[in-house]
């Protein structure tokens, strides 16, 4: 009888801990443990990461679109990519970390070791137009021949290609509907055009989720396609390190929860070299607040890791947020913003048009 008691008593106390939790969630971890404790089962499980469970809501929101793709289209550019640290090509071409300057074109392997400072300081990735032929050649050469140098098919459309050489047949048409841009080549367009926050003249850390949303509205909505427009273009996927978005005018587009979520996800499983997405390797760093505009009175966001992907909708445009689960000790980043455009395009399906 006794045994019976006991038995019963625990039973009691296990049905009390779990009324509890559901129906005060946000009631603080300390309270639950010696709730737990009092059952004399052992300490608690401890509870998932943010990480983890974002990892696991990703998993379950990724399915493939009812259509799969029959036709591509891929700029034509190839190279090779040559992975190698920074800090050591500098120290074999001679030179030192100085004052960090940004150029808009590298003129010699000064202002390469000025640049390379400055966007090392600011943890950014950079890309700049080497004028001198020679000198970029030297330097090329330099680079390749390190020991620790590594070779990789590199260009867009060369990465891109072989992304969806894996999933579906090629061919080739004339025409734009999607584009994958990252901050630096977004405010460029902006700053080009006079649009929308183009007085930026750069990113301040992490870019603003509302500046690029209203940078991404503008894109579509003055140049995407429209009955009084002949442009095709109605996708743009953005990355940055933290977070992406998916913008597309309504209508054309289907799936872009999945292509979103897949595309943050590659992020983090290339980075790492890992097949899918260990939370002990990454970090969750995204913005946990966001307005999605600072141009008009858009909603304040305020971001769940069990409700990975937060949607929006602005005058016949639609968007998809979704953080990055940055990798902690990446192993290979070149090429990265290539794999999360393909990655999403696998798993986004073009709607028929009417």
């Amino acid at each position: 009888m006794a045994l019976w008691r006991g038995s019963a008593y625990a039973g009691f106390l296990a049905l009390v801990v779990g009324c509890v939790f559901l129906l005060e969630p946000e009631l603080p971890a300390s309270a639950l443990r010696s709730l737990w404790s009092s059952l004399r089962l052992g300490p608690a499980p401890a509870p998932a990461s943010p990480e983890s469970r974002l990892a696991a809501a990703w998993d379950a929101l990724i399915v493939q679109p009812a259509r799969r793709w029959r036709r591509v289209a891929v700029g034509v550019n190839a190279c090779v990519d040559v992975v190698l640290s920074g800090v050591k090509l500098l120290q074999a071409l001679g030179l030192s970390p100085g004052h960090g300057r940004d150029h808009a074109v590298l003129h010699s392997r000064d202002d390469l070791e000025e640049a390379f400072t400055h966007f090392m300081g600011k943890g950014a990735a950079a890309e700049r137009f080497f004028s001198s032929k020679e000198a970029f050649r030297d330097i090329a050469q330099v680079a390749s021949e390190l020991p620790d140098a590594q070779h990789y098919v590199g260009g867009n459309a060369a990465l891109i290609g072989q992304k969806f050489a894996a999933n579906t047949d090629l061919q080739v048409f004339p025409a734009v509907t999607s584009l994958g841009l990252n901050e630096q080549e977004l405010l460029f367009l902006s700053q080009s055009a006079s649009g929308p926050h183009s007085s930026l003249s750069s990113w301040n850390g992490v870019p603003d989720v509302g500046v690029v949303s209203d940078i991404l509205f503008w894109i579509l909505k003055e140049h995407g396609r429209s009955e009084s427009r002949t442009s095709d273009l109605t996708r743009i996927h953005f990355h940055t390190l933290v977070y992406h978005i998916l913008a597309t005018v309504d209508g054309h587009w289907a799936n872009q929860v999945a292509a979103v979520a897949a595309g943050a996800r590659v992020a983090g499983t290339q980075a790492c070299a890992t097949k899918t997405i260990d939370a002990q390797q990454v970090s969750l760093k995204a913005p946990q607040e966001f307005v999605t505009s600072r141009l008009e009175a858009g909603p304040r966001i305020v971001f769940s890791p069990n409700e990975p992907v937060v949607t929006w909708h602005r005058e016949g445009i639609s968007f998809h947020f979704t953080p990055v689960l940055i990798c902690k000790d990446p192993v290979r980043t070149v090429g990265l913003g290539d794999a999360i455009s393909a990655e999403g395009l696998v798993y986004s399906e073009v709607l028929p048009r009417s």
